[in-house]
This record gives C-alpha cells, sequence and structure tokens, in this order.
C-alpha cells in the first residue's frame, strides 16, 4: 500500500467536513479555537506578540455561513483577520499553519525543485517542400527564436508576477527563485508553493463523500463537486 502523506488528512477535513458558524464580534482566537476542535485537527496560530507580528488575538469575526466546507469558512475567518488580506494557511508536518504572510515566508520556507523541460518543448512549424525539390531538414522552422534561457526567465517572471510578487527576493522578499539545468528551485513557504503546482497528495476522502476537486486559484481556493463550485 502507498504510504499516505502526512498532510493528507488535515487536507481531508478541510475538504469535506461541512460545518456552519454562526458569530457576530466574537474576538479571533476564540473562533479559530471553536474551528480547531470542530475539526480534530492540531493547529499553529502564529498570534502577535509584544517582540514578534501576527495575527491579532482579539479581532473581531462576524460571520454567518451553514454547512460550508471547513476551508471555505477558515478563509472567509482569515480575511476579517486584517484589512489587506494578508493572511494565509498551510500545511506542514501533519498540522494546519494560520498567520501572517510574511513572517510565514520568514520562518518556514522550503526549498522545493519543478523541473520543466516539457514546458520548454517547441514544436516545429514544417512547411512542405516545393515539388520536385528536397529540403534535408525537412523545411522545419522554430515559431519562436527566442533561447531556452529566455524562455526560462519568462517562466520565473511570471511566477513572481502572479503568485505573491511582495514576497520574493528582487521585491525585498525572503522568497527566492532560480533555474538550475532546466529545474526551477523555488525557496518559499507551503502556501506559495500550493499556487505553484497544487499538492501533490489527494485529500483523504471519507468513505460515504462524493469526491470534491480542489482548485488552487492564487491565493484563493475552490472548492468544486460535481463541475459546479461550491459557495
Amino acid at each position: 500500500m502507498q504510504e499516505e502523506h502526512p498532510n493528507a488528512r488535515v487536507l481531508g477535513q478541510l475538504v469535506y467536513t461541512d460545518i456552519s458558524i454562526d458569530v457576530e464580534k466574537i474576538p479571533a482566537k476564540i473562533v479559530i479555537e471553536q474551528f480547531e476542535k470542530d475539526l480534530d485537527i492540531d493547529m499553529n496560530v502564529y498570534w502577535a506578540t509584544d517582540t514578534k507580528k501576527g495575527l491579532q488575538e482579539d479581532a473581531l469575526i462576524t460571520l454567518s455561513l451553514q454547512n460550508k466546507p471547513a476551508l471555505v469558512i477558515l478563509e472567509r475567518v482569515l480575511a476579517q483577520m486584517t484589512d489587506n488580506q494578508s493572511a494565509t494557511w498551510q500545511l506542514r508536518h501533519g498540522v494546519l499553519d494560520v498567520g501572517l504572510k510574511l513572517p510565514l515566508a520568514t520562518r518556514t520556507a522550503q526549498l522545493e525543485s519543478y523541473y520543466i523541460r516539457d514546458v520548454l518543448f517547441k514544436v516545429r512549424n514544417f512547411t512542405a517542400p516545393e515539388l520536385g525539390t528536397f529540403d534535408g531538414d525537412g523545411g522545419g522552422v522554430e515559431d519562436d527564436p527566442s533561447s531556452e534561457e529566455e524562455e526560462i526567465e519568462k517562466i520565473i517572471d511570471l511566477i513572481r508576477t502572479f503568485v505573491e510578487p511582495d514576497l520574493w527576493e528582487e521585491n525585498g522578499g525572503p522568497c527566492s527563485i532560480t533555474n538550475y539545468k532546466k529545474t526551477l528551485l523555488v525557496n518559499a513557504p507551503d502556501f506559495v508553493h500550493r499556487q505553484i503546482s497544487g499538492y501533490e497528495y489527494e485529500a483523504r476522502m471519507p468513505i460515504d463523500a462524493r469526491r470534491r476537486r480542489v482548485q488552487y486559484n492564487g491565493a484563493t481556493v475552490r472548492i468544486i463537486v460535481n463541475r459546479i463550485p461550491l459557495p
């Protein structure tokens, strides 16, 4: 049997557990503690201290949702804990981390490699030779004359542009990305890697549940059942 990934259970709880919430101006610490209890998971919440930036325990949460996936509720709660959408979640070692993006990126970065040879493959545009002639190379003409190195730099630029732009070292952040032999080496936290390639493992699914597909769209997540997004 294939060994289950340590984060599969937590992701499964977030995706397949439907819960309700009805709170008005309740401190964030109380809401998060109840969320952890409802899901029966381990959470590591990076609260603000006298010496470190973090989430404010006394931020007031007002939210009313019925029978929604826990991940939907978590993201709605996090959106109310900061005024600039700088809070997020991630998975590490079977634990759900919750905190501000910059401290998470600074404290929990991990190096991952992305092999991109397939992305760099170019389809040549072959033209038929004129009748009665023969062109030794078959008339092949490349559509894009740019070099592979230029293409790799374009891919890197796209990642820096669309995935947490403020967190890359070129913009003063702690995350880095470089290329080595057509492999991208990315040093970043889990929530950044999630936006680049999703998760390589499946969420643990209850036996009697209908399969739910998770779509990681930038910093937000959509849960889809039978091609219909769950609100």
